[in-house]
């Protein structure tokens, strides 16, 4: 299970973040959690307070997700305890979560469906 456990609200992108960890026994795909403001939920516009995972990255239990508000490239790190980190970017040029007042939610998947082709199901 993905949890909050921090968030830093900052006035610069680069220096915003929300710190998540994987609280379950095992690896999770982060691929599809999406992370949302209180606001954001209450009026159903998910385009500025809200942000999701696009990367196909296993997190392990125990190891943390820091979501930057600012720019950067998705990337696996060490801490200097030698503890596995996951960088990951919204990409956005002003800060998110500093205007944001509220709850942060974590929303995960809980189905998902895809198309199968005619010659699939044939056989």
């Amino acid at each position: 299970m993905i949890r909050i456990v921090g968030v830093q609200r900052h006035e610069s992108p680069q220096k915003e973040f929300i710190l998540l960890q994987n609280q379950g026994s095992l690896r999770i795909n982060l691929k599809g959690h999406v992370i949302a403001s209180e606001s954001a939920i209450a009026n159903s516009d998910l385009s500025f307070a809200a942000h999701a995972f696009p990367d196909e990255a296993l997190i392990p239990p125990g190891m943390y997700v820091l979501l930057s508000t600012g720019s950067g490239e998705s990337r696996w790190t060490k801490t200097k305890e030698g503890a596995l980190l996951y960088y990951a970017y919204m990409n956005r040029e002003t800060p998110v979560w500093f205007h944001t007042n509220g709850a942060v939610h974590v929303l995960s998947l809980q189905h998902t469906y895809a198309d199968r082709g005619p010659a699939l199901l044939l056989r």
